[in-house]
């Protein structure tokens, strides 16, 4: 009878920890977004990847670091030597500039510097959309690479080969919006 209740018992025991980590997996996979997804289930490691953030929110980048992360995550885990790189060009591109006055960074910062330092992200701005901001290519963090042009950034990727992943893209006539009003 013991031994029925301890095999009892290691059954229970196998059977939670496995729906716990089929559950983890499928919160992970829908926290995924569907085109990483896809790469993901290939057996072929892409040329590269582009993750494309531009957004008239100057916060975007703080709304969507941690779904970010979890893309570079699960592609840098699947593929350690895949090239990947995020290319800002909207007003969340305010995001990855310098503090002011020796401040320390702010925790979004830090995030996307974690990202370069550690698993070899290259992190664009777009300078054009940075000067109608204010900024210059010497207000940005030193990991940042300032871009002539974020839309031409991302379209030299695809030459190369990369696939993009669109986190956030303005339309046509939301992009105007980017711009300064002419006085």
């Amino acid at each position: 009878m013991n031994s029925a209740i301890q095999s009892m018992s290691k059954w229970f025991i196998t059977f939670w920890l496995v729906l716990f980590f089929m559950s983890y997996a499928i919160v992970q996979a829908a926290s995924l977004h569907p085109d990483v997804q896809r790469m993901l289930a290939q057996d072929r490691m892409p040329s590269g990847v582009v993750i494309e953030v531009e957004s008239l929110s100057k916060g975007a980048m703080t709304d969507n670091a941690t779904f970010i992360q979890a893309q570079v995550d699960a592609l840098k885990q699947r593929f350690p030597d895949l090239d990947v790189v995020i290319v800002s060009h909207g007003r969340e591109l305010i995001e990855l500039a310098k503090p002011k006055d020796n401040q320390p960074a702010s925790t979004i910062l830090s995030t996307f510097e974690n990202m370069s330092n550690r698993q070899g992200v290259t992190v664009h701005v777009c300078a054009v959309v940075a000067g109608w901001e204010g900024k210059t290519d010497q207000d940005f963090a030193g990991f940042v690479d300032v871009s002539a042009s974020g839309e031409a950034q991302i379209n030299d990727y695809r030459a190369l080969g990369y696939e993009v992943v669109i986190i956030e893209r303005l339309s046509d006539e939301a992009r105007k919006s980017l711009q300064p009003v002419a006085e």
